[in-house]
């Protein structure tokens, strides 16, 4: 097992920075301050991120994901949102209905282009949260129930098995996973469980091994599909939130961390880090619906 060490790439300046990602046309960073309705992009210059640029929601942006139009989708506090190419912002249905103190959380676009996300309890924890797909036609199904708290996605490099992670329960969880139907009758298999800290965001990288952040845990801890520990970023913030590999190469592990419920902290949460590990990632599959006219317009327009 090897050890890597974490260095910022930022400033301590994030309140709850999570959903890192890669956007391979722009040649940008993205990922959201959740709390603060941010939607982040920054370019990687010498080490750092620099050049850095956000999207104001007005609300909670738990997620973004690549669209195939070169936008982005973004999972807002109860539906989604979409920012177009000529920064256009527009905000689909409310996907939530009745259930009040929740939000859409951690997100992720799936190899067939559609986009799932999960929930999060505002108030006490309800043991309800779900998992949700969006198509690009803007039909929703639910994927998962029952759960604590859905945080990280993520899938296998072959895109036949999904990865999720439930905070509350401590657990990284497997489903097989097609380009058709959902099986709900199969059962999902938890391959991490009882971790140090709680699991929060994931990703794979391309030889097919997860890395998990670690909540409460200062680290990112690389393991395999069947569990076994494999290595370990260290982070100088004490709640890791999301990994994911940036850059042309795809060759830098960008962490991202946050400073909410902490109090006098003297370490560096809240800024990104980067860490060379010697993998590399995968790029990042892109939403299939259109920002720049969005499904719910196109209803709307023809209501």
């Amino acid at each position: 097992m090897t050890v890597f060490p974490a260095r910022p790439a930022t400033g301590p300046e994030y309140e709850l920075g999570e959903g890192i990602l890669w956007d391979d046309r722009a040649e940008r960073v993205r990922w959201v301050d959740i709390w603060k309705g941010r939607v982040l992009s920054g370019a990687l210059h010498d080490g750092r991120l620099t050049d850095i640029t956000s999207v104001e929601l007005g609300e909670t942006g738990g997620a973004v994901g690549l669209a195939e139009d070169g936008g982005l989708l973004i999972a807002a506090a109860r539906r989604l949102a979409t920012i177009s190419v000529d920064g256009a912002v527009s905000f689909g249905p409310d996907l939530l209905g009745d259930r009040a103190d929740v939000r859409l959380n951690d997100g992720a676009v799936d190899p067939q282009g559609r986009f799932l996300v999960g929930t999060l309890a505002l108030g006490d924890e309800t043991g309800e949260e779900v998992l949700l797909r969006v198509g690009a036609d803007g039909a929703v199904e639910s994927l998962r129930s029952g759960l604590r708290l859905s945080n990280g996605i993520a899938f296998s490099p072959d895109g036949g098995t999904i990865y999720h992670v439930d905070t509350l329960a401590n657990t990284v969880s497997r489903h097989s996973y097609r380009p058709g139907p959902f099986d709900h009758d199969e059962p999902w298999v938890p391959i991490l469980h009882d971790l140090p800290s709680s699991p929060d965001g994931l990703t794979v990288d391309s030889e097919g091994m997860l890395w998990v952040a670690q909540w409460g845990g200062s680290s990112v801890r690389r393991h395999a599909p069947t569990g076994e520990l494999l290595d370990i970023v260290t982070v100088d913030a004490t709640q890791v939130s999301c990994p994911a590999f940036v850059g042309p190469d795809l060759g830098t592990l960008a962490i991202t961390t946050a400073q909410e419920g902490l109090e006098n902290w003297t370490d560096q949460s809240g800024a990104i880090f980067f860490a060379d590990t010697g993998v590399t990632g995968m790029p990042e599959p892109r939403w299939r619906g259109s920002t720049a006219s969005p499904v719910w317009q196109e209803r709307a327009a023809h209501a």
